[in-house]
């Protein structure tokens, strides 16, 4: 169970993606044991549609290996590669866009931080169109953003996806909910500093290796991403924490305890 976001947030998905998910309590019923990818997964499972506690493995998932800090030449190099062009500097958002993602609050932050703090840097979104995602590119234009803000589309080339963590001043995560987050894990395994909301599991996953902010608050991200883009100290200071908190997280540990969680289920 990856996340339980459409119970949260039910007025976040269409009513097509509510009967598919809704499948979901059907399976926790049937279910010999079930594996949560974070505490705050394991907590809504309990609440929201009664599992039993005891059913629960809590399984942390991890960044790819292939995500890890690389030269800024080669970094080029591999968007190059991909067909992909960037400015020096930017702000990185990667993540479906929908509303869960909560790119609203990003971007009346941003157009604050252009307008108030005298900023030019660009926002670039790496990300498929979800549901519920016209709203998004409306509100770029009510802004009058539609020069600095650039959607870069999915990007399935998980080089090129590295290249934007290892080249960005700073990934951006202000999502409602998450179950996990692996965006704001990849971006701090490549040692990008990260500002992140402080909703879901996100302060379970990059716990003081970020700058959390509660994902409403526009006026505090506008703050929150100038003092990353201008203390160069803390920005420094939290690429290193992000190095070292992303190595706690391994694919092999999260296998070896799914082995664990399916010897369990047989002899359930």
């Amino acid at each position: 169970m990856h996340d339980l976001a459409f119970l949260r947030f039910p007025n976040f998905v269409t009513a097509e993606a509510a009967r598919y998910y809704g499948q979901t309590e059907l399976a926790v019923r049937r279910a010999n044991r079930i594996i949560a990818v974070s505490n705050a997964t394991r907590v809504d499972l309990v609440t929201l549609v009664g599992a039993p506690e005891s059913k629960i493995n809590v399984i942390y998932e991890a960044a790819d290996p292939v995500y890890h800090p690389i030269s800024r030449q080669q970094a080029r190099e591999d968007l190059q590669r991909g067909g992909i062009e960037t400015p020096d500097e930017f702000i990185l958002f990667v993540g479906t866009i929908e509303p869960r993602k909560n790119l609203g609050t990003l971007l009346r932050a941003y157009h604050i931080l252009r307008q108030d703090y005298d900023v030019s840097i660009p926002l670039l979104l790496a990300g498929e169109p979800g549901w519920l995602y016209h709203d998004i590119y409306e509100l770029v234009v009510r802004l009058g953003l539609s020069e600095s803000v650039h959607f870069l589309g999915s990007i399935a080339d998980n080089e090129c996806l590295r290249a934007l963590y290892n080249l960005a001043t700073m990934l951006v995560h202000p999502a409602y909910y998450e179950g996990f987050g692996l965006p704001p894990l990849e971006a701090m395994a490549c040692g990008a500093a990260v500002v992140c909301s402080n909703a879901g599991s996100l302060p379970e996953v990059v716990g003081d290796a970020a700058l959390l902010v509660p994902p409403e608050d526009v006026e505090m991200w506008a703050v929150s991403m100038h003092r990353m883009l201008t203390d160069e100290e803390m920005r420094k200071q939290m690429q290193a924490k992000g190095l070292t908190r992303a190595a706690m997280f391994s694919w092999e540990k999260a296998a070896q305890e799914t082995l664990e969680t399916y010897r369990q289920a047989v002899d359930a």
